[in-house]
């Protein structure tokens, strides 16, 4: 069984943007936190309902759900109540997880970084505590910085240093430039599960065969969770490893059908990472002929149940 689901805006839902706030303007008082955070709890209660409404499962949050939390004071006092955001994850059975920015990086060589960084995984451990959720925090593993071997006991070191919160919920996931599957095993002895995201492996020079990065990523994942993985293909034009705006139906099929047969059909979560987020799936789906549809419904139940009182309205 397959969780699909697409990364934090919900682009076919009405006002399909989060609010942000600029540090230099908050600095200067020109920025309140309080009604940004309480709309953007809402924004993503509203997300959650509408990715369950789809048939879409699985769900990533915004590490910005909640801006400047690790840097005003105070912050953690003005997020609303989320209990609402909870139930609606409940009754739509929606797996969360959770991806900070590439600033966050547990293996920097430079202390003033680690710190930001570990106040940031600290900061989102809490956030998905008042969640409920049970899915990933998802990093990468940053760069080498010339010594791979140092990095890498910089990187254990970083991950000793986590609350419990996010540490319980930390993933490491394959780059297209520093980090393959097997790199990622060897730096942490395996103790890390790792998501294996397919652009990034087609996009690093010194990836490992497809079947083997897939194979050891998924067995990296404790029975008591769900492994998740990344979908997405290139922007044509951009650089390699540049997500582009949509997907295909045939791709995201082909590689939902390899990740069944990977993970001896274990659930499992697949994450879409492109532009046009949930408007991208729908438009892949839109694609797929009626067998491909049905292929796909098997591998995906929860398209299935979304799709089932679309024909019954149609009969």
């Amino acid at each position: 069984m397959i969780r699909l689901g697409y990364v934090c805006q919900s682009l076919g839902m009405p006002e399909p943007s989060l609010r942000t706030a600029q540090l230099g303007r908050y600095l200067k008082g020109l920025v309140e936190l309080t009604p940004i955070y309480t709309y953007n709890a809402e924004y993503v209660r509203r997300s959650i309902a509408h990715s369950a409404a789809l048939g879409l499962t699985a769900h990533r949050i915004s590490s910005d759900l909640f801006p400047l939390l690790d840097i005003a004071p105070g912050a953690r006092m003005l997020v609303p109540d989320l209990r609402a955001v909870r139930r609606a994850a409940a009754h739509g059975d929606v797996h969360l997880s959770n991806h900070p920015s590439q600033f966050v990086v547990l293996s920097s060589p430079r202390e003033e970084v680690l710190q930001n960084s570990l106040a940031v995984m600290d900061d989102q451990g809490w956030v998905m505590d008042l969640l409920g959720a049970q899915g990933s925090i998802t990093l990468h593993g940053g760069g080498v910085y010339g010594d791979r071997e140092s990095t890498a006991a910089r990187l254990r070191e970083g991950i000793a240093r986590l609350t419990p919160a996010a540490r319980h919920r930390l993933a490491l996931e394959n780059d297209e430039r520093c980090w393959t599957v097997p790199e990622l095993l060897e730096a942490t002895g395996g103790e890390v599960p790792i998501v294996f995201d397919n652009l990034h492996w087609a996009a690093n020079p010194r990836s490992a065969p497809y079947e083997v990065e897939l194979e050891g990523a998924l067995r990296t994942w404790p029975a008591e969770q769900l492994p998740e993985l990344h979908y997405s293909e290139q922007w044509k034009g951009k650089p390699s490893g540049a997500h582009a705006q949509h997907i295909t139906g045939r791709g995201l099929l082909r590689f939902c059908e390899e990740v069944d047969e990977a993970s001896d059909r274990r659930e499992v979560v697949v994450i879409v990472e492109a532009k046009q987020k949930d408007l991208a799936i729908l438009r892949a789906l839109g694609e797929l002929t009626s067998r491909q549809r049905a292929r796909l419904h098997t591998l995906v139940p929860g398209l299935a149940a979304a799709a089932a009182p679309q024909r019954a309205c149609l009969a």
